[in-house]
């Protein structure tokens, strides 16, 4: 016998029902084809004022994502570093709970290079948000198409778990996150992992 009175039951199904994706989007998990883990990391995001992937896309410009435009405001006062740090950002952008959107996961390759990210914790809370299938294939192509990180995108995926390589055709391609410059007066300049600015 159910211990719930017909309010409560209803409550109780309200509740569950509202952890569900409803959006005729889909979410980042549900394009993989992964489960959709349930992110303690989104929550603290939400009770910081940030609701939604436009809103974390906000943050990572205000923080020197520049190449991607913010389409909504933040909050009046913005979580600090100290309340939410740039490599708990990068989690946030790649976690499975996310409408699907590219731009968050281009804006997390350009905000792991940020001077304030740090790869052991970052792998940690990785771990924790399982997001690990999407900052590898970032890590990846980081150690292939930055030589200016390579250091820092080995040592982040020294900090993975190992993964064989496989086709992930519903992530961005390496080229979306670099800068292609082109032929120039001098020549063809050589590609530039986005970077952010201070």
């Amino acid at each position: 016998m159910s211990h719930y009175t017909t309010a409560e039951s209803d409550l109780a199904w309200i509740d569950h029902a509202s952890c569900r994706n409803t959006s005729p989007v889909p979410t980042l998990a549900q394009t993989l084809a992964m489960t959709t883990p349930v992110s303690p990391l989104l929550r603290k995001a939400r009770r910081l004022g940030l609701r939604g992937v436009d809103a974390l896309i906000a943050l990572a410009v205000a923080r020197g994502c520049h190449h991607y435009p913010a389409t909504v405001a933040l909050p009046a006062d913005p979580p600090s570093r100290d309340l939410l740090s740039d490599g708990e950002l990068v989690v946030l952008l790649l976690a499975g709970e996310n409408a699907y959107e590219p731009m968050a996961i281009r804006c997390a390759a350009q905000l792991l290079r940020s001077a304030h990210v740090q790869t052991a914790g970052l792998a940690r809370v990785a771990g924790m948000e399982k997001v690990e299938r999407v900052l590898t294939h970032i890590a990846k192509a980081g150690l292939e198409h930055d030589p200016e990180g390579k250091p820092f995108w080995r040592d982040l995926l020294s900090r993975l778990p190992t993964r064989p390589t496989r086709p992930e055709p519903d992530l961005p391609h390496w080229s979306r996150f670099v800068s292609m410059p082109g032929r120039q007066r001098t020549g063809i300049a050589s590609n530039r992992w986005l970077t952010p600015r201070p």
